[in-house]
């Protein structure tokens, strides 16, 4: 299953440094600021990096269309299991 994470980190130069960094390690470039993942843990991270840094986040699995608001995102990875 891919995910696709889409995220905005305007005006934080630093953080979408370090941001690039981690992406071109950990997925594929699918459109400038669009990024497909294989692996969810993966895809979890980055959006952990993207909110660390108060950049806005969406998320969803590509195959069902499934979207999330950077609060659901937020929501998701802070509840526990």
């Amino acid at each position: 299953m891919a995910y696709l994470l889409i995220y905005d980190l305007n005006g934080r130069s630093t953080a979408r440094r370090k941001m690039n960094r981690y992406l071109k390690r950990n997925a594929q470039l699918v459109q400038h600021l669009v990024w497909r993942f294989r692996d969810l843990a993966a895809l979890r991270a980055a959006a952990e990096r993207v909110l660390a840094a108060n950049g806005k986040v969406l998320a969803f699995i590509e195959s069902d269309r499934i979207l999330l608001t950077s609060g659901e995102v937020k929501h998701l990875l802070l509840c526990p299991k």
